[in-house]
């Protein structure tokens, strides 16, 4: 019985990791405005607010005159040849 309850919770823990979360903001962090084919990507937050609090932290800790975005329900679009795509952007 106990062995049939642990294969049941570790099947529910491995399909929660396999979320895509369609609904998270994530945090997009350009260390160099110059050069803003270098992104750092930081996924999964639930609100704008937090993903805004993670990229500025994360700025704030990094030497440079950088920026950032947060995408809400970001991802690859086919129509545009699998680029990331958000549905929308904040700052």
């Amino acid at each position: 019985m106990f062995e049939k309850l642990l294969l049941l919770v570790a099947a529910a823990l491995l399909s929660a990791g396999c979320d895509d979360r369609p609904n998270q903001w994530d945090a997009y962090i350009y260390q160099d405005v110059e050069n803003m084919d270098s992104v750092e990507l930081i996924r999964g937050f639930k609100t704008f607010e937090l993903c805004q609090a993670a990229a500025i932290n994360r700025l704030q800790s990094t030497p440079g005159d950088g920026d950032y975005k947060c995408g809400y329900k970001c991802g690859p679009n086919e129509e545009y040849g699998g680029m990331n795509m958000c549905k929308e952007t904040r700052k």
